[in-house]
């Protein structure tokens, strides 16, 4: 979060304390935020200065609320390289697909499913597979992460920060899939 952000956030909270106060204070019977309207009110000069800061809370408000409720953007593709002839960038899926084809050639699984996002230190992918039970999880782990790693900086050129997996149902009845 940007420090402008952070401030616009610190004076509308700030705000919305103080008006949240006074109207307390109003609804317990103390006569003085109804004295500070009738004063903000008194005058046309006043009427404007309110007038203005009114239009400039409601701004506000808005801007924050909006900010808010925006969905932020997901990252649908990953830099591979940038020069002075351009920007390279590879897709989410074409990354899961080269992925699939690395886990392809490693014996023993049966179904994975790969997530992939992108990091400070390069992509991170988590790997939920499903193997065969009569195959060592440790060693079919690491032949996966070393196969997924070299394919992704092979031929996806890209920096795999970390290969995480997980290994779920060893039971007989799931069919091998590719998505």
């Amino acid at each position: 979060m940007n420090s402008i952000w952070r401030l616009l956030l610190f004076v509308y909270n700030l705000l919305l304390i103080i008006l949240s106060g006074m109207l307390i204070a109003a609804a317990v019977g103390r006569p003085e935020p109804l004295h500070y309207i009738e004063m903000a009110l008194s005058t046309t000069e006043n009427r404007i200065i309110t007038g203005i800061v009114g239009v400039i809370l409601l701004t506000l408000g808005v801007y924050v609320f909006i900010s808010t409720i925006k969905l932020q953007p997901r990252v649908k593709s990953v830099e591979v390289d940038r020069s002075l002839a351009g920007e390279v960038s590879i897709t989410i899926p074409a990354i899961k697909l080269i992925i699939m084809k690395a886990v392809k050639k490693v014996e023993g699984i049966k179904e994975i499913k790969p997530v992939v996002n992108s990091g400070r230190d390069g992509l991170e992918v988590y790997l939920h597979m499903m193997i065969n039970p009569d195959v060592s999880i440790p060693e079919l782990s690491k032949n996966v992460q070393d196969a997924v790693r070299k394919y992704l900086e092979d031929i996806g050129g890209l920096k795999v920060a970390e290969v995480k997996v997980l290994v779920d149902d060893l039971g007989p009845s799931f069919k091998s899939s590719t998505s």
